[in-house]
C-alpha cells in the first residue's frame, strides 16, 4: 500500500498543501513492526488578535489631566490630614513648621466651637429659677409652722402635703383673688406652667421582712426591716381600689431608681396622680390620710412634678423625697434640676445649630486623623498621654452627639404625648437626669480639650522667658571670643619664636670664628631672655655642636645659620597665613569647604573641643589641688618624724632621686616642619614648647634637665 492509499496519505491528499508530514515518522516501517506516526497540522495561521487602537493626542492629554487631578486630590487630602505623626518632618524643617501651624489653627477653631456649644446653651437665669423654686417648695411653712425641710414625722408630712404643697402647686388667682384667665392650667408665680399633674409614690417593705426575738413575739406582732428590693412589698393593701393601693413595677411606670439619704430605691411602688384642681387634690390627699396610706411599712415617699418657663425656655424638674427609716421619724431630701430641653427657639439657638454641624465635621475630621495615626504607629501610638487624651475627647464627643439626638427625639415625643393628654403625669425625670449628665460630660470634655493650648501655653511662656533672659546676658563661651583668643595667643607665640630666632642669629653674626658655649648663653642673657628660654635655645647649640667640644666652629655656625633662616622664613609664612585665614574666615562662618581646605577643623568642632578642654582643665585643677593637699600632709608627717624609710629601700629611693633624668632636647623654635595644628575655621595652633624631641647629644653635661 503506497503512501497515497494509506490513511495518512489520504489525509494529506485531503488537506493538500495545508499540511506537513513529519519525516521522522513517515519513512519505511521499523524492523520491529512499530507503527509510523504522522503528525499533521493545519497551515492556516491563527486568527489575528484584535489590537487596541493607539490613543490619540487628545485621549492622552485627557488621561494625563485625569491623573493629575486625582494626584492633586490625593495630595490635598493627605495635606488636609497630615500631622507631625503622619508626615516625616524630622528632616524637613519647613514641613514641620507648616504642619504644626495648621494643626494649631484647626485645634483652635475646634476649641472655639466646643466652647460655643458648652457655654452657649447655659443661662444665668437657671440659678435664679432654681432658687425661686427651692424657696417656694422647701421653705414655705404650713399653718402649724412646718416646712418641707422641717418634716420629722408622718404627721408633719400630711401637714405639708395638704398645706404648702397644694398652695405652691396650684395658682389660679391673682393676689387680689381675680382669676388668672388661663383655664384649668396652673401657672406657678404666674410665669411657670405646671406640666401635667404631680405624682405621689411610695415604697413599702413586707411585714415578714425581719424576725422578732422570741421573748418579744407576744408584745410585738409585726416587724418591718430596712428597705431593700428583695424585701419590697408588692401585694395590694388598704381599701384595695385605685393605683394608690396597688403595686406597680418600675417597667410599668417607666421610672428609674433613686439614691436617697439612706439607700437606693426602685422606680416602682404605689402611686397616685393628683387631680388638676386644688380642691380635688385636697380631697384625694384627705382620703389617703384617712385610709392610713402611710404606716409602719412605708419606707419612702416621692413627690414628682415638672414646670416650664417659656420666658427663659427652661424646664425645672422637682423631686421631693421623704424617707421613713426603720428607726422611726422622717428624713427629707430634694432634687431640683433646671435644664434646657427645647434647644432651638431663638436666633442664638439657630446659630448654635451651625456650631453643632461644624462640631460634627470636626469630630469626623479627627476620627479620620486618629485612624491614620493608629494605622501608622500601631500600639506605639498609645504610649503618649496626649494621644490617649485625644481619643478620650473624641469618644466623649461622639457620645455627646448621640445623646443630643436621642434627647431631641425624646423631648418631642413626651411633649406630643403631654399635649394629647394634659391631665397625665409628665415624667421628665429621666431626661433631666441625663441632660445633667450630658452637661457634666461636656464640661469634662471641654476641660480635657483645654488641657492640651494650656500646657502648650505654659511651655511657650516659659520658652519666651528663658529666651529673653538669654538674650539679655552675654554668652559665657562664645565662638568668636575663642577664635579671637586663640588667634592672639598663637600670634604672640609665633612672634616670640621669631624673636628668639633673630636673637640667636644676632649671636651668630658677631663675626667670630668660634663661639664658646658660655659666651652664647651670656649673650642671650644680655638680650633679655629668661633662664628657661636660654635652656631651650642652648639645646640647639648642643645639636649643632657635632664634635661635642662646646665650641661652634665656622662650619657649624653656617649650618646653624641656615637652619635658623629656614625657621624664620617658616614663621613669617605662618604669621601671614594666620592673618589671611582670620580675615577670610570670620568666626562662626566656617563650613565644610573650609574644613576640607588645608585639613582645618570646622567652627562647631573647635567649639566642642574647646569646651572639652575647659572641662578637662577644671577636672585637672581639682586633681592638682588634691595632690598639693596630699603633698602638704606628707611634708607635715616628715617634719614630725612619722614618715620613716623602710630598711633596704630608703637608700635606693634616694639614689634614684639623685640620678640625672634622661635628657630630652626641646625644639628651641617650637615649630616642626613649619606646620601647626589647626584653629577653628582656618586657625592652626600648637602650644609652644609642647613638643619634645630626643637628641643624640643628650649625654652632654651642658644640657639642662627639665
Amino acid at each position: 500500500m503506497n503512501a497515497v492509499e494509506s490513511p495518512e496519505g489520504q489525509e494529506l491528499q485531503k488537506i493538500g498543501s495545508g499540511a506537513w508530514d513529519n519525516p521522522a515518522y513517515s519513512g519505511p516501517p521499523s524492523p520491529h513492526g512499530t507503527l509510523r506516526i504522522c503528525t499533521i497540522s493545519s497551515a492556516v495561521p491563527p486568527p489575528p488578535q484584535p489590537q487596541k487602537p493607539e490613543d490619540g493626542p487628545q485621549e492622552k492629554a485627557y488621561r494625563t489631566l485625569i491623573s493629575s487631578c486625582c494626584f492633586q486630590i490625593c495630595r490635598g487630602i493627605r495635606g488636609l490630614w497630615g500631622t507631625t505623626l503622619t508626615e516625616n518632618t524630622a528632616e524637613n524643617r519647613e514641613l514641620y513648621v507648616k504642619t504644626t501651624l495648621r494643626e494649631l489653627l484647626v485645634y483652635i477653631m475646634f476649641l472655639v466651637d466646643i466652647c460655643l456649644l458648652t457655654y452657649g446653651m447655659t443661662s444665668s437665669s437657671a440659678y435664679y429659677y432654681t432658687k425661686v423654686m427651692s424657696e417656694l417648695f422647701l421653705h414655705t411653712p404650713s399653718d402649724t409652722g412646718v416646712s418641707f425641710q422641717a418634716i420629722s414625722s408622718m404627721a408633719d408630712f400630711w401637714d405639708f402635703a395638704q398645706g404648702p404643697l397644694l398652695d405652691s402647686l396650684y395658682w389660679t388667682k391673682w393676689y387680689n383673688n381675680q382669676s388668672l384667665g388661663h383655664g384649668s392650667h396652673s401657672f406657678i408665680y404666674y410665669e411657670n406652667l405646671l406640666l401635667g399633674v404631680p405624682r405621689l409614690r411610695q415604697l413599702r417593705v413586707r411585714n415578714d421582712s425581719c424576725v422578732v426575738h422570741e421573748d418579744f413575739r407576744e408584745d410585738i406582732l409585726s416587724c418591718y426591716d430596712v428597705y431593700s428590693p428583695d424585701k419590697e412589698e408588692r401585694l395590694p393593701f388598704g381599701p384595695l381600689n385605685g393605683t394608690a393601693w396597688t403595686y406597680h413595677s418600675q417597667d410599668e411606670l417607666g421610672g428609674s431608681s433613686h439614691w436617697g439619704r439612706l439607700t437606693s430605691y426602685s422606680g416602682g411602688g404605689y402611686y397616685l396622680d393628683l387631680p388638676g384642681s386644688r380642691q380635688a387634690c385636697a380631697e384625694a390627699l384627705q382620703d389617703l390620710q384617712e385610709g392610713l396610706w402611710l404606716d409602719r411599712g412605708t419606707r419612702v415617699v416621692f413627690i414628682d412634678f415638672s414646670v416650664y418657663n417659656a420666658n427663659i425656655n427652661l424646664f425645672c424638674v422637682l423631686r421631693l423625697v421623704v424617707e421613713f427609716p426603720a428607726t422611726g421619724g422622717a428624713i427629707p431630701s430634694w432634687q431640683i434640676r433646671t435644664v434646657k430641653l427645647i434647644r432651638y427657639v431663638s436666633t442664638w439657638d439657630f446659630f448654635i445649630i451651625g456650631c453643632e454641624v461644624i462640631f460634627c465635621i470636626f469630630i469626623f475630621y479627627y476620627v479620620v486623623e486618629e485612624i491614620l495615626e493608629l494605622h501608622i504607629h500601631r500600639l506605639r501610638y498609645l504610649s503618649s498621654i496626649w494621644n490617649i487624651l485625644d481619643l478620650v475627647v473624641i469618644l466623649l464627643s461622639i457620645v455627646a452627639v448621640g445623646f443630643h439626638i436621642f434627647r431631641t427625639l425624646e423631648v418631642n415625643r413626651l411633649m406630643g404625648k403631654l399635649l394629647q393628654q394634659p391631665n397625665m403625669y409628665a415624667d421628665f425625670e429621666f431626661l433631666a437626669f441625663w441632660q445633667t449628665q450630658y452637661n457634666n460630660m461636656n464640661a469634662v470634655n471641654l476641660f480635657f480639650a483645654w488641657i492640651k493650648n494650656m500646657f502648650l501655653a505654659i511651655i511657650n511662656d516659659t520658652y519666651s522667658e528663658v529666651k529673653e533672659e538669654l538674650a539679655g546676658q552675654k554668652d559665657e563661651l562664645q565662638l568668636s571670643d575663642l577664635l579671637k583668643q586663640g588667634y592672639n595667643k598663637t600670634l604672640l607665640r609665633l612672634r616670640l619664636r621669631k624673636e628668639r630666632v633673630s636673637d640667636v642669629q644676632k649671636v651668630l653674626q658677631g663675626g667670630e670664628q668660634e663661639i664658646q658655649f658660655e659666651d652664647f648663653t651670656n649673650t642671650l642673657r644680655e638680650l633679655g631672655h629668661a633662664e628657661h628660654e636660654i635652656t631651650e635655645l642652648t639645646a640647639a647649640f648642643t645639636r649643632f655642636d657635632q664634635d661635642g667640644n662646646h665650641i661652634l666652629d665656622k662650619k657649624e655656625q653656617e649650618q646653624m645659620q641656615q637652619d635658623l633662616e629656614d625657621k624664620r622664613v617658616a614663621l613669617n609664612a605662618e604669621i601671614e597665613n594666620l592673618g589671611r585665614s582670620i580675615a577670610s574666615s570670620p568666626p562662626g562662618e566656617s563650613g565644610p569647604e573650609a574644613t576640607r581646605a588645608g585639613g582645618w577643623v570646622s567652627g562647631e568642632e573647635f567649639y566642642r573641643l574647646t569646651r572639652r578642654v575647659l572641662q578637662l582643665e577644671t577636672v585637672l585643677e581639682g586633681v592638682m589641688c588634691q595632690v598639693d593637699a596630699v603633698g602638704s600632709k606628707l611634708k607635715m608627717l616628715e617634719r614630725r618624724g612619722q614618715l620613716a624609710s623602710s630598711p633596704g629601700t630608703g637608700d635606693q629611693d634616694i639614689w634614684e632621686q639623685q640620678q640625672p633624668t634622661p635628657a630630652v632636647t626641646p625644639d628651641p623654635w617650637g615649630v616642626q616642619g613649619g606646620q601647626e595644628s589647626g584653629v577653628g575655621g582656618g586657625l592652626k595652633h600648637q602650644t609652644a614648647g609642647s613638643s619634645l624631641i630626643a637628641s643624640p647629644e643628650t649625654s652632654s653635661g651642658h644640657v639642662l634637665h627639665f
